[in-house]
């Protein structure tokens, strides 16, 4: 496994960890899922990136294909 890979690994575990936590205080796992994607725009400084990443989160909410 070389280093990009660890990270994303890594990555999904915290992850799905945040979201079994909040799942655990009554969350459903969409809702949960929901909450990280917008505590994580809220705390985007950059106007420019935060739009880049709303433009990108529009995208995949358009993709039907998992």
């Amino acid at each position: 496994m070389n280093i990009g890979q660890y990270k994303q690994a890594k990555t999904r575990e915290i992850i799905e960890d945040a979201i079994s936590q909040l799942c655990a205080v009554g969350f459903t796992p969409d809702n949960a899922a929901g909450l990280l994607v917008f505590q994580g725009m809220i705390r985007i400084e950059s106007p420019a990136k935060r739009k880049e990443m709303a433009a990108l989160a529009a995208r995949e909410a358009e993709d039907t294909e998992d």
